[in-house]
């Protein structure tokens, strides 16, 4: 991450708003901020952090963060920071929180929005996940980047775990954490592993032997199969030979029946031939000749009614044409006074306005007169409230004087609040000693009478439970030696002559053992072992509620001890505070005095507050009154303005008139001189527009008039030429009747209304001419053909017995052929498709150990560990590089076998010891070392050009060489494109670093930031 411009406005001491522009700061590649402790130094880096992820080190959101970090003269945080991420990416993230106007201390929740630089515009994003685009959570932001105070040796102090979280995610080792892909591979090849050994059990058929026995069977129905193919083909020609014979007798007699049906048609066939022959010469030679002559004689009574419109049309024409000729010569004497007349309307114009203008300087000049007097009253008022404010201003500062400063009766208020509230305190914790006094005297009381002694009382226990223990030890051994006495009398009474002994064995048994019956004494021991434990519990139960009551008792004699303590404390508090009373005008003993003086004060203040806010009503009245009068003056000076120029508008208009003299219309009203105006404008527009419309319409008629007659003339030789032609047709069809040997026209339509369909009728003769012909011709072959045969029907019915019997034997023949080389076609596929499977089976079982060995190798995330430790180890080489240079070569750092740093002392025959060990110094030396390592091994892979590193403490702690080397080391990182800025009071690095931001903090403005 690189920053590029930070601002900052009510955060902390930051009152005004500040902005800082690391450019400069960036280019110089070694900067420092300095300033005073307290100016909010620190308060810059928490800007940046609280800005990305609502964080900071100081406060959390139970700490009412929103309210501790704004500004307490402020009412509104404001934080934007601009910055590229690891992919070179400009971004601006912005945070801001207001108070509530009613509640100091109630802070609005922050609103926060990213932005990202695109296409030269700021475009919103739609989340405010700052990790997605730092690529860093907050904890390792802070080890990485900006480390705040007290943060620096976190890294070297984490535990192991802690330690390996964080290197998993910030070199995202969880790509390395394989465990869940190995199960999902280990289940996945499982199920693929039973799903094919459930598959191959479908295979147990399949075998060679299985196969080469078909393949023998397959020989012998095959031989089967070609003598009943053989047998079926002799049979089957000599069948087909007779098929043949029957079709050719039966397809004889059917051709010679179908002969005699077309006999009976010819004659049929012959008339519609002639008919065909007459109907097609008329057509040809006097259909076109009808068609014409009704054509002709249709456009003929078409033009005769055409001609009649047209001669009706030119009369109506002509009538209009009379007409509007005489409208035209009655409005010319008035068309040509027009240019009179409209110099009338312009005088007529003139004349309204000037009495509109004369009306309206009489109304100016009362308006003008009007405001002067107006003008005067509001002056008059204006001098009041000048003379009221100026007596309200001497009540106030006469107030002021009687009051008491605020600053000093909040600070007196504060002492008596304290001092009620110590003394409350007093009171509270008083009561609380004498509740525990009681309490602690009560407890004694209860083991006084119980005649306890608490500093010998778990020693008598300890007697106590000795002695019940040895009397039950005492009675448990009587118990069990009368416990065989029973057991032996019980085997004796038992024993019987030629019955094995169960002791011995014996058969004999010459001296039986005769016992007393010790039933009465196991029950007397039993009950005196029950009665000792019944006493040892209830003295159990007993000393473990004298030892609730011990515990209690230390419990409130130590509270007892804390709350003296405090009531001590509590004391001396009221102490310092009754000598820390400085304030003379006021007793120390008398707080009604105080809060009568302090009402009076607010009293003073409340009379000032509303005379300063009945001044600040009259000004606001001042002012409007101001502004009234001024708004009257300009209009007065507007009115005399707009009388002079109507006045001078009024002569301009007299002087215009040409036709028309004023003097005539001087008794009229502005509305009748413009009802005048209207009218003549109206009459005047409609005489010009009833003059052009007339001219247009004569031309018109004209043009039309001679058009019409030139279609007369026109259509009446049109005429005259279709009856000639009608007279041509009718010759030529009367000569063509003479020669067709027609008796009349009535013959010709009568033989054309047949409307023959000439083409399907000669299709079907053409068709039946064939077919007579080409059935003739088969008829004289096939008896040709058929001469010398003869066809047996018994003996054709016995071959086709024959055929079926031969056809079904070689039809069973075929199947079992074909369903033997079908099932040896099965078994090999089945037999390849079984070695497939075994080689896949084996594949599979192989997998399946190799995944058990990497699912070992990956369980419970140890190689993710394993490649934590490498990282680690390669860190700590990297940190080495500058550790060793900073000590002088003394002391280097390793990683041990738990994952934990150790320092290597050279001084010391090189033996290691824990880094808690080193000095504060050294520690700060080894912090930035790994610091330095970690955030260049984080940002390695980042797109930026430069990387970015930030420290908050630890100069401090370094002598002057040590400063030296570690701002030599500082100052170096420069060459390697890494940028470092350090925040520090000393004052020896500041004149070291080239560019630096003071930070200097001033009770009116706050913090401010100044480039030095």
């Amino acid at each position: 991450m690189i920053p590029i411009k930070l601002t900052i406005e009510g955060l902390y001491s930051y009152q005004k708003r500040q902005t800082i522009d690391f450019e400069n700061l960036i280019n110089a590649g070694l900067f420092g901020i300095f300033g005073s402790v307290g100016s909010g130094k620190s308060s810059i880096l928490e800007a940046i952090t609280f800005a990305l992820y609502g964080e900071t080190e100081r406060l959390n959101a139970k700490d009412k963060r929103a309210y501790n970090m704004m500004n307490l003269k402020s009412d509104t945080a404001f934080i934007a920071f601009d910055f590229y991420n690891y992919e070179d990416k400009l971004f601006r993230v912005t945070r801001e929180f207001k108070r509530n106007s009613k509640r100091f201390d109630d802070i609005k929740s922050p609103t926060v929005v990213f932005y990202e630089w695109i296409n030269e515009n700021w475009l919103p994003l739609n989340h405010s996940n700052a990790q997605e685009i730092v690529g860093l959570s907050y904890d390792n932001f802070k080890r990485t980047i900006i480390i705040p105070q007290g943060q620096f040796k976190e890294f070297i102090e984490l535990g192991a775990k802690d330690r390996t979280q964080m290197m998993k995610e910030i070199f995202k080792l969880y790509r390395f954490d394989l465990s869940d892909k190995v199960s999902v591979l280990n289940s996945k090849n499982l199920t693929q592993l039973n799903q094919l050994e459930g598959k191959l059990s479908g295979y147990d058929e399949v075998s060679e032997e299985n196969i080469m026995i078909l393949k023998g069977k397959l020989l012998e129905e095959e031989t089967i199969q070609t003598e009943k193919q053989t047998v079926f083909k002799a049979i089957n020609d000599k069948l087909q030979h007779l098929k043949s014979l029957k079709t050719d007798f039966e397809s004889l007699q059917n051709k010679k029946n179908q002969f005699t049906e077309y006999n009976n048609q010819k004659p049929e066939i012959d008339q519609k031939k002639t008919q065909l022959e007459i109907y097609e010469r008329v057509y040809k030679t006097f259909n076109q000749l009808l068609v014409d002559s009704k054509k002709t004689e249709s456009e003929i009574q078409e033009k005769t009614d055409q001609l009649a419109k047209d001669k009706a049309l030119l009369q109506h024409s002509e009538a209009n044409f009379l007409k509007i000729e005489t409208a035209i010569n009655e409005l010319k004497p008035y068309f040509n006074d027009l240019p009179n007349k409209r110099l009338q309307e312009n005088d007529l114009d003139f004349i309204a306005k000037i009495l509109q203008f004369t009306i309206d300087v009489v109304e100016l000049k009362n308006r003008t007169s009007n405001g002067e007097i107006k003008v005067s009253e509001i002056e008059k008022v204006v001098n009041q409230l000048q003379q009221t404010i100026k007596e309200t201003e001497k009540e106030i500062n006469d107030l002021a004087k009687k009051q008491i400063e605020t600053t000093v009766l909040i600070n007196v208020g504060d002492w008596f609040s304290k001092k009620q509230h110590l003394e409350k305190d007093w009171d509270l914790q008083e009561q609380k000693n004498n509740q525990l006094k009681s309490e602690i005297q009560l407890i004694e009381n209860e083991l006084k009478s119980d005649k306890i002694d608490v500093l010998t009382f778990e020693n008598d226990v300890k007697v106590l439970n000795d002695t019940f223990s040895r009397q039950k030890k005492e009675l448990t051994s009587k118990l069990q030696s009368f416990q065989v006495q029973q057991e032996l009398a019980h085997f004796a009474h038992n024993l019987h002559n030629g019955e094995a002994c169960p002791l011995c064995g014996s058969l004999e048994h010459p001296e039986i053992l005769t016992l007393n019956d010790v039933t009465l004494n196991l029950n007397e021991i039993q009950n005196e072992i029950n009665l000792v434990e019944e006493k040892q519990n209830n003295y159990v139960e007993f000393a473990n509620k004298i030892r609730q009551k011990i515990q209690k008792l230390t419990m409130f004699q130590d509270h007892f001890s804390n709350e003296n303590n405090r009531l001590e404390d509590l004391k001396n508090q009221i102490v310092q505070l009754n000598a820390g009373f400085i304030w003379t005008d006021f007793n120390a003993d008398d707080f009604e005095d105080f809060q009568h003086k302090k009402q009076t004060s607010f009293d003073l203040t409340k009379q000032i507050e509303l005379r300063n806010k009945f001044i600040s009503e009259q000004r606001f009245n001042l002012e409007n009154q101001q502004k009234t009068a001024e708004k009257y003056k300009k209009a007065l000076e507007k009115f005399k303005l707009d009388e002079a120029e109507k006045q001078t508008q009024i002569n301009q208009n007299l002087s215009n008139l040409k036709v028309l003299d004023f003097a005539d219309f001087n008794n009229f009203s502005v509305e009748e001189i413009e009802q005048k105006l209207n009218d003549l404008k109206a009459f005047n527009q409609k005489t010009e527009n009833d003059f052009t419309l007339y001219n247009q319409q004569f031309n018109q008629l004209n043009t039309q008039i001679e058009v019409q007659k030139a279609s007369i003339s026109s259509e009446e030789i049109q005429l005259a030429n279709l009856n000639k032609n009608l007279v041509e047709l009718n010759d030529l069809f009367n000569k063509n009747l003479v020669d067709q040997n027609i008796e009349n026209k009535e013959k010709v339509v009568e033989i054309l209304h047949l409307n023959l369909n000439t083409e399907v009728i000669r299709k079907e003769i053409e068709e039946f001419t064939v077919a007579y012909k080409t059935l003739n011709n088969q008829i004289k072959e096939l008896e040709t053909k058929l001469k010398d045969e003869f066809f047996n029907k018994a003996a054709y019915h016995q071959y086709e017995k024959d055929f079926e019997t031969a056809e079904s034997e070689l039809k069973t023949a075929t199947e079992n052929v074909t369903k033997t080389n079908a099932e040896i076609t099965r078994l090999t596929e089945a037999f390849n498709q079984k070695k497939e499977l075994l080689i896949t089976l084996d594949q599979l079982k192989k997998r399946a150990e190799n995944l058990k060995t990497m699912g070992n190798l990956f369980k419970g995330a140890g190689f993710v560990q394993y490649v934590s430790s490498i990282y680690l180890k390669q860190l700590c080489e990297n940190a080495n590089v500058r550790f060793r240079k900073m000590t002088r070569n003394q002391l280097s750092l390793q990683v041990n076998d738990a994952n934990d740093f150790e320092v290597i002392d050279y001084l010391n025959e090189g033996r290691t010891r824990s880094v808690k060990t080193l000095s504060g110094g050294q520690s700060f030396q080894v912090s930035l070392s790994l610091a330095l390592a970690l955030a260049e091994s984080v940002q390695t892979n980042s797109l930026a050009s430069k990387n970015f590193f930030f420290i908050d403490e630890g100069f401090g702690t370094q002598d002057a060489e040590s400063v030296n080397i570690v701002f030599e080391t500082l100052n170096n990182l420069h060459k390697e494109n890494r940028i470092v800025g350090i925040i520090s009071h000393v004052e020896e690095l500041k004149e070291r670093i080239p560019v630096a931001l003071q930070i200097t903090k001033t009770d009116e403005d706050g913090s401010l930031i100044k480039v030095v």
